[in-house]
């Protein structure tokens, strides 16, 4: 059943002074306990270090300025990614009260092909230099966050932003060999799932296992904006039958309007290559 997580609803706990974090979504609420998902909430200059378990795969991701893991600044445009049985710390340097996400794959070995490693202790992505690629039937706009070209390779993540401008949708489709989650960004939304539609906002999740339907569309907000990931990485899309298939296209722009730092060829959503 698909998990429709309120995250004004859920409540926040102090674990070190300055520090209390929400437990966005349990991992045994997920199939085969596959994902958690924190939202960390740090006081300006308070800091905790926090230890990530053997076996697994975190990335952060800042949804306010201020933030810094390990000294390094991590702006609100960037990922940084984590192999576990690590130490990091988390600062606030800013002058108000930051906000992060922390999502954690465990037992992330079972994610990886035969004998693949990690090849990383962090690696940093920068997703504002990425191509900004446009929906070939609307307006909707897709940037990578997380790919075997983003992540060295690494395939048992697969992550978007994806960007809705008002009057935007994706038509009916489900998801094979994969569950994947959404976290709003920006704006207000209505998802349909279950055969009714919901409204969804800033600081909700959804959470989809795989087979179950679902399609979006922003009918309201100037823009709907969500990231969006799968665990695995590697996953089949199955469209409505008469849907137009979300098919993308190459803008060679970034984010910011400036040549992108690599092109991505028109692709099929799940099918492109070189990603």
């Amino acid at each position: 059943m698909t998990l429709l997580i309120k995250g004004s609803t859920i409540a926040e706990h102090v674990v070190s002074k300055g520090v209390s974090h929400k437990l966005l979504l349990n991992r045994h609420e997920t199939g085969d306990s596959r994902l958690e998902i924190k939202k960390y909430i740090v006081d300006s200059e308070a800091e905790i270090e926090l230890n990530l378990e053997n076996d697994s795969l975190s990335w952060f991701h800042a949804l306010t300025e201020g933030i810094k893991i390990d000294s390094v600044t991590l702006d609100q445009q960037s990922l940084l990614v984590l192999k576990g049985n690590n130490k990091t710390v988390i600062q606030n340097s800013g002058f108000s009260t930051a906000e992060i996400l922390l999502c954690t794959v465990p037992k992330v070995s079972r994610f990886l092909g035969e004998g693949e490693a990690i090849p990383f202790k962090t690696h940093s992505v920068d997703w504002s230099v990425e191509p900004v690629l446009l929906s070939e039937f609307d307006s909707r706009k897709r940037i990578y966050l997380a790919s075997p070209g983003l992540w060295q390779g690494l395939s048992c993540v697969k992550g978007e932003m994806i960007i809705y401008p008002k009057g935007g949708t994706a038509p009916l489709h489900h998801h094979e060999n994969a569950e994947h989650f959404q976290y709003i960004m920006e704006g207000t939304g209505t998802v349909t799932f279950e055969n009714s539609e919901h409204i969804v906002e800033k600081g909700d999740i959804l959470y989809f296992f795989e087979n179950e339907v679902h399609a979006f569309e922003n009918k309201d907000a100037d823009e709907f904006v969500f990231a969006e990931f799968f665990v695995p990485g590697s996953y089949k899309t199955i469209w409505a039958k008469d849907a137009n298939v979300c098919t993308w296209l190459p803008t060679g722009k970034d984010l910011r309007g400036r040549k992108a730092a690599r092109h991505i060829e028109k692709h099929i959503a799940g099918e492109g290559t070189d990603i």
